[in-house]
């Protein structure tokens, strides 16, 4: 039976961290992707018993979900721009927060606000450089334009920083979206909520929280700033050993031919394998040059360091042998003492989960 294990005791931690570095900036905790694998509503929950009344969603359903909940003071942003009519007038039944960073966004809340007979709530959203929603610098003057709306009552202005990791690009984006805001302010347009850093920003421009911020990798300990922050992984597979073989020397393993093992050796089959998320690769949806040059020299580095994939079997780290199966894995148990069932623990990001069971604990 294979199952992703949530500790429960894991995010707490997570959160009491954060909430110590945010200090008086109010989180919002980002449950997008079903909650990032885990389940919206059931990751809000635990959040929402840390303190935690504020939740961004990109999704209908995941708005939905946290509503049914019925906590009257639970805040829920959509991030993500929509001008679809039913979609809107679903939204604003279930009170959720509007994102609206066009003109035709802006018609559409109001009209669906119009419809259902209730003020819509909405926060604008800048675009610094992102490229995805937004009304850009040069836009101003339409994003002015949206107090005069009379049924949206405007409760933020937001962005998104496209590279939060990277001081000088932050910078520029931090500086472009305080100028814009700015204007708006001069122009008597009452910004509300003003928000722009993400988990990596958060972490790495602590003069930028502002009134809010917005954290969701890092509730769950995947930022590349976990370890030194104190982060904490909150989840894992469980799985066990399937099937036991020995196997000769100069034998294949796995798909291709392309691993041949040196020694007579003992593997264990698990049920793991990419259908369930295990050594699923993100990142390579750009193909320009650079990008290919730094895949490739990311492949070295890998290489040089003779990196490998891994599972920990009875608390023993085991070399992953051959190429990861759609359904499977096998494991290298030669030195270690192993039997049929032994428990299996296995690394794998919850937004790639799938045919298994999510428990928390």
């Amino acid at each position: 039976m294979k199952t992703y294990i949530v500790e429960t005791k894991n995010i707490i931690h997570n959160v009491q961290v954060l909430k110590q570095k945010a200090g008086k900036a109010t989180i919002w905790g980002v449950v997008k992707g079903n909650g990032y694998g885990l389940g919206a509503a059931r990751l809000a929950q635990v959040l929402y018993e840390e303190g935690i009344t504020h939740f961004a969603v990109t999704a209908l359903e995941e708005a939905a979900a946290l509503r049914e909940e019925q906590r009257e003071d639970m805040q829920i942003l959509m991030l993500r721009e929509t001008s679809d009519p039913r979609e809107l007038e679903q939204l604003l039944q279930l009170d959720v927060i509007c994102t609206i960073g066009s003109v035709e966004a802006a018609e559409a809340v109001n009209a669906a606000a119009h419809t259902v007979g209730k003020k819509a709530r909405a926060h604008v959203k800048l675009d610094t450089g992102m490229g995805r929603y937004g009304f850009l610098p040069q836009q101003i003057e339409q994003a002015k334009a949206l107090w005069k709306y009379e049924n949206i009552e405007m409760e933020g202005v937001f962005t998104h920083f496209y590279r939060g990791g990277n001081e000088k690009v932050r910078n520029q984006q931090f500086a472009a979206f305080q100028a814009m805001v700015t204007e708006l302010r001069q122009a008597g347009c009452e910004v509300g909520m003003v928000h722009c850093c993400n988990s990596l920003a958060f972490w790495y421009g602590p003069e930028m929280h502002l009134d809010a911020v917005r954290l969701g990798s890092c509730l769950l300990g995947r930022v590349c700033y976990a370890q030194e922050a104190g982060l904490m992984r909150v989840g894992y597979v469980q799985a066990d050993v399937e099937a036991l073989r020995t196997i000769p020397k100069g034998h294949n393993v796995g798909y291709g031919g392309d691993c041949q093992v040196k020694r007579e050796t003992k593997i264990a089959v698990i049920g793991v394998g990419y259908l369930h998320g295990f050594s699923v690769e993100r990142g390579y949806d750009v193909f320009r040059p650079r990008d290919c040059i730094h895949s490739m020299a990311r492949y070295l580095k890998y290489l040089l360091k003779r990196h490998c994939l891994t599972v920990e079997i009875n608390g023993k780290t085991c070399p992953v042998l051959g190429h990861v199966g759609m359904v499977n894995l096998i494991a290298d148990v030669t030195d270690i003492p192993c039997a049929l069932h032994d428990p299996v623990v296995v690394q794998v990001n919850p937004l790639d989960l799938k045919a298994m069971e999510v428990r928390f604990q």
